[in-house]
């Protein structure tokens, strides 16, 4: 059973009784992230994140960590374009514990001047350690392809420069503007009253919005077709290519679900058959979605040879036309209907997986989705669905190109040579060859 509370402040609360379960997991989500930020906070989102484990009014980063280990608590955090969440999971009789400790650092973390500064290293150790994987890199120069003027587009973790620039005052302000009443949603998923939680919510005293929002930060989102090639001296190519996708709450999204799972989502999906079973071309291929608010990502990711990463591209272009001219067959519809469905029941043996659930439904759609209608909307899509949602979604002329290896040209895109020329460069499109700088 789900229950949710909407207190005058406009924060939301939310449990969800989890039978037959000794755990229980609490989050608390802030409706912020990279997106919300402008070009002078990159990386304050996420930066906030690692800071409110480092020491609060009543407590130092270390009594924190002993107190939730001595308890045998998971406790993390992590952060988004569009959310930030800190959350825990401990045996039910330690919730109240757990509910101290992660409220504590919420409202009272002291951003101490000693633990930013020693902070600030991890974080740049943090940014190197995503440089250094070509996986990670690649993800983020195609939506940066995708969204080259918007917030969007630009890393989570922020720029070193930035990261190194940022001093108390830019956390308490950004705090005071972003860590307000009405973007804050709280979960629990276990045994706890309902009634209860309310009322230790009730007792916060949050700041209020000064202002609304703003989501469009340097313009909207925009399809226009794009390249990008990162010469990197690794031993393969990994490459995205892909598309503008939908956003968390069109309806098409169920449609789209089904088309994600029959073309790159599975073992028996048509990409993973036709380039690694039949072929042997890449170990690693597949489809990938994002849905935000307004807008998604929709692409194919694979990692392959040099000398085969244009046979790979080819071959996806025509596993994507030949879904697009012809649909899906009906064995293909069942099989991935089940496959989701399943995977979804499988994902919900724990109480963190309800927690997750349960605050990103609120968090996109406004309301919580229970299994069953999950499972039905999903039971309704038919083939023409899914084909006409490809024919929209996949439609020619819309897809990008990033790719991250040791390449000196893909598909006519010549490649520059360094990370930091594609993150700091202005001018993001060539007039040459409609390739990212």
């Amino acid at each position: 059973m789900v229950s949710k509370t909407v207190l005058d402040n406009g924060a939301v609360i939310l449990s969800e009784r989890v039978p037959g379960f000794s755990s229980c997991a609490l989050g608390l989500w802030v409706k912020t992230g990279s997106r919300y930020e402008s070009s002078q906070q990159a990386g304050l989102s996420h930066f906030i994140e690692h800071m409110l484990f480092k020491g609060t009014e009543r407590r130092s980063a270390a009594e924190i960590a002993q107190l939730m280990d001595g308890v045998g608590a998971q406790m993390n955090a992590f952060t988004e374009k569009e959310h930030t969440c800190f959350y825990a999971r401990v045996i039910e009789k330690h919730f109240a514990l757990a509910w101290d400790v992660l409220s504590d650092m919420f409202l009272h973390s002291v951003f101490a001047e000693e633990e930013l500064e020693r902070e600030k290293g991890v974080v740049l150790e943090e940014i190197s350690m995503y440089e250094d994987n070509p996986e990670d890199v690649v993800f983020e120069l195609f939506h940066r392809t995708l969204w080259p003027d918007h917030p969007l587009g630009l890393p989570i973790l922020g720029s070193r420069a930035q990261v190194s620039a940022y001093g108390r005052s830019d956390f308490l302000r950004y705090m005071k503007d972003c860590y307000t009443a009405d973007r804050l949603v709280v979960a629990v998923a276990g045994n706890i009253s309902h009634d209860e939680l309310v009322k230790r919510v009730e007792k916060w005293e949050l700041p209020q919005p000064e202002s609304e929002p703003n989501l469009t930060v340097g313009g909207f989102p925009n399809a226009q077709a794009s390249k990008a090639v990162l010469f990197r001296d690794d031993e393969q190519v990994n490459l995205c290519y892909g598309v503008t996708g939908l956003s968390a709450s069109d309806p098409r999204r169920y449609a789209m679900l089904v088309l994600d799972s029959v073309l790159g989502g599975s073992m028996s999906c048509r990409l993973f058959q036709e380039i690694r079973e039949k072929r042997g071309l890449a170990y690693a291929v597949g489809t990938f979605q994002n849905s935000y608010r307004d807008c998604g990502s929709f692409g194919i990711y694979a990692g392959t040879s040099p000398d085969k990463a244009e046979q790979v591209l080819e071959l996806s272009r025509q596993v994507v036309d030949e879904l697009c001219q012809n649909g899906i067959t009906e064995a293909e519809l069942k099989r991935a209907q089940e496959y989701i469905k399943g995977t979804l029941a499988l994902g919900l043996e724990s109480t963190s997986a309800h927690l997750m659930r349960l605050a990103k439904t609120e968090c996109y759609q406004g309301r919580y989705i229970s299994e069953a209608e999950f499972d039905e909307r999903i039971d309704a899509v038919t083939r023409a669905d899914v084909l006409q949602a490809a024919r929209e979604v996949l439609a020619p002329g819309r897809f990008h190109l990033a790719a991250v290896g040791p390449l000196r040209e893909l598909d006519g895109c010549v490649a520059v040579s360094s990370a930091a020329e594609l993150r700091n460069c202005d001018q993001l499109t060539c007039k040459n060859c409609n390739s990212v700088k």
